[in-house]
């Protein structure tokens, strides 16, 4: 692992007036978003997520073995693909700490991995998440750090890390670990409550204003 830098870094959401019928897409727009990010960011960053508009959209799906995904493909790809072998590698190397077996009996569920993408002002901002696609899966209840990086340069991706992993959370430069569980469950990877994210998030009004602690790997 290289030396891991630590750095301080404003990034602007890039918003704006629109009229509704030229309104941007943002989380309201992606299937299961809103559910499956909402423990695994920040509440303040997650409420900028909801009115941001989303530049990119890929989605990539594999079947759970052993806490991994097996047969990765990119079904749901944008921007001419640029970002699908990005999206591949997370969903290769995920990390899925499957609480619903002994009560469910799913020995093999498909999950789907998300990556979205955002312009920013210092270049483009990704976040990835991933649920299970099953019915109900955007009912159940997810738990660890979403994957965010900002790229620098071409394929020159740094990393914005959590403040603190569970002994069992997996992280890398393409690595990051959800648990799932019932929706009734009190637990999480964490514990209870929604995890922060590494940084001190401020939001101003116009243009949103997003501060992040991030180390690059």
């Amino acid at each position: 692992m290289k030396t891991i830098v630590v750095a301080l870094i404003s990034v602007a959401l890039m918003g704006g007036s629109v009229t509704a019928a030229t309104a941007p897409r943002n989380l309201a727009g992606i299937p299961v978003a809103r559910e499956a990010l909402l423990r695994i960011v920040s509440p303040k960053f997650y409420r900028s997520l909801l009115i941001s508009p989303v530049e990119g959209w890929i989605v990539a799906r594999g079947d759970l073995a052993n806490n991994h995904l097996r047969g990765v493909k990119v079904i749901h790809s944008e921007l001419d693909g640029r970002y699908d072998a990005l999206a591949s590698e997370l969903a290769s190397n995920l990390q899925v700490l499957d609480k619903t077996y002994v009560q469910t009996g799913i020995h093999s569920p498909a999950v789907l991995v998300h990556l979205l993408i955002y312009q920013i002002a210092d270049g483009k901002l990704a976040i990835s998440f991933a649920h299970f696609d099953e019915t109900g899966g955007n009912q159940l209840r997810y738990s660890g750090a979403a994957w965010m990086a900002v790229e620098k340069a071409p394929n020159r991706w740094v990393t914005i890390e959590p403040r603190r992993l569970s002994p069992h959370e997996l992280r890398g430069p393409r690595t990051y670990t959800i648990a799932v569980e019932t929706p009734n469950s009190v637990r999480s990877l964490r514990g209870n409550g929604p995890p922060p994210i590494g940084s001190s998030v401020q939001i101003q009004a116009s243009p949103n204003m997003i501060t992040h602690t991030i180390r690059e790997r």
